[in-house]
């Protein structure tokens, strides 16, 4: 079957060339029009063999299909692995907006457009009693953290996912080291501030997880939660592994971005975690100084 005129022979030219220089490494590229717009994103496991695909005949799951035309530009940023090419890809999509792909990695937005608050995970303590909610704006009360812009309801990413799955997993590992109760509160479930009191837990410990500093609550978690019966540990070790990629995927995430761009402020809001990422691609989508 031929390609529709409306590819355009400039672009397909444009994505031959490109096949032709990428390194056969994971990665993200991206696809500029001629005014340095930037059109799509996408993720590779292989770059070259990825852009080999798009110059052959298209990503038919790629709203850019039969729309290459647009293409002037193509460049990309290698990752280390195949994981840190698809977070990569989920945390630029939301930070760009790029026209030309889908809103699984963007936040649902509301009636009027508006991207839905990124939330911030709010922690109260009261005489060891800890409490946990997840808040679009920081309270004037409780330690907050974040923002975390792909954990909640309308992220379809596999970085909001391990978010989201992640943060679950947290309030779990938190109830089942509490000693409360023989059965899974709903309040977890139902996403409703669920509290605890963990003996031993040190607000520190606490504390360095949610700031990306150390991933070790989570080990203590699971230590402290030996006593639940032998049936629940399997499940009580999945929520451990779970707990370790939220810390990846959320906390240890946004540190990154903070000391990247060597900021000392501990909380992001949504904008500037949006024109930190934008910061960081600049260099990369700058046109060529002749």
């Amino acid at each position: 079957m031929g390609k529709p005129n409306s590819w355009g022979e400039e672009g397909l030219a444009v994505l031959r060339a490109a096949s032709a220089d990428a390194p056969r490494t994971p990665g993200v590229y991206f696809f500029l029009a001629d005014s340095n717009e930037i059109l799509y994103v996408g993720k590779a496991t292989n770059l070259r063999q990825r852009l080999r695909q798009h110059a052959a005949g298209g990503i038919p799951q790629s709203q850019l299909h039969q729309r290459y035309d647009l293409v002037r530009r193509v460049v990309w940023e290698s990752a280390d692995d195949e994981e840190a090419a698809v977070w990569r890809e989920a945390e630029l999509i939301f930070a760009l907006r790029p026209p030309f792909n889908a809103n699984t990695g963007l936040r649902a937005t509301d009636p009027i457009g508006k991207d839905a608050p990124a939330p911030y995970i709010v922690v109260q303590e009261t005489k060891g009693l800890l409490s946990f909610a997840l808040e679009p704006t920081v309270p004037a009360t409780g330690r907050a953290y974040g923002c975390f812009p792909h954990l909640g309801k309308g992220v379809a990413s596999r970085l909001g996912i391990a978010c989201s799955d992640g943060y679950t997993a947290l309030l779990r590992l938190l109830w089942a080291a509490s000693g409360e109760g023989s059965h899974m509160p709903a309040a977890i479930t139902k996403s409703a501030p669920p509290s605890f009191t963990v003996a031993g837990l040190e607000s520190d410990t606490l504390h360095r997880f949610l700031s990306g500093t150390s991933p070790k609550l989570a080990d203590q978690l699971l230590l402290a939660a030996t006593d639940r019966p032998p049936f629940m540990q399997p499940a009580l070790r999945r929520d451990r592994d779970a707990v370790l990629r939220f810390f990846a995927a959320g906390p240890r995430l946004v540190r990154a971005h903070r000391l990247h761009h060597h900021l000392t402020t501990r909380l992001l809001d949504v904008e500037t975690y949006r024109r930190l990422l934008r910061d960081e691609i600049t260099p990369l989508i700058a046109l060529p100084t002749t």
